[in-house]
């Protein structure tokens, strides 16, 4: 017979994503218990997982029973499920560069920034690249650094890609034609 977190691992492995799997596992079971269940199938420490959900606690109490799927993608989207990865030095550089450019942006939506910060401790360098190319630099911000660091960072991230990852290194190029071309054209949206 097979326990919570079997099941969990099994529901991963055939492809669901975390939240699915945890609306599946959270009917009839405890919302906390489940997300710590499908917390353990992800190999997340439980200190980590214990932190994580320090700050959904008071969501308990706003959902009912059969709430497991929406509670699911909220639980996602706080970051309960991310996966944390280590980089390779490559990627330790790529992901500095990031950082630099997003303090170079001179302020920043706290939703997209914890977005994108994110990113980076997933390994998903590509999608914080790419969303970082786009935003723009406030008037307090520093434009020729933010395009230095990601010009910088792109070519570094390029080169880090897998070879066989064609949807991302498109992804990546594509921004960096961006970068370039507001880099040579000197202008770069700005906000307030």
């Amino acid at each position: 017979m097979n326990g919570p977190v079997d099941r969990a691992r099994e529901a991963l492995a055939a492809g669901l994503p975390p939240a699915e799997a945890y609306a599946a596992l959270a009917v009839g079971a405890d919302f906390r218990d489940t997300a710590l269940v499908v917390r353990d199938a992800l190999g997340i420490p439980r200190a980590d997982a214990e932190r994580r959900l320090r700050g959904a606690e008071e969501l308990w109490g706003d959902f009912t029973p059969g709430d497991g799927e929406p509670l699911g993608e909220l639980l996602d989207l706080i970051g309960v499920f991310d996966v944390h990865v280590t980089l390779d030095e490559s990627g330790e550089r790529v992901r500095r560069l990031l950082e630099r450019s997003m303090g170079a942006l001179g302020g920043i939506a706290s939703g997209a920034a914890f977005s994108i910060s994110r990113q980076p401790a997933t390994g998903r360098l590509p999608e914080a690249y790419t969303v970082l190319v786009g935003l723009p630099v406030r008037e307090r911000g520093d434009p020729a650094r933010y395009r230095a660091e990601l010009i910088a960072a792109g070519e570094l991230l390029a080169a880090w890609l897998p070879p066989g990852d064609q949807e991302a290194a498109g992804r990546v190029r594509e921004a960096r034609e961006r970068c370039a071309r507001r880099d040579a054209s000197g202008s770069r949206p700005t906000a307030r």
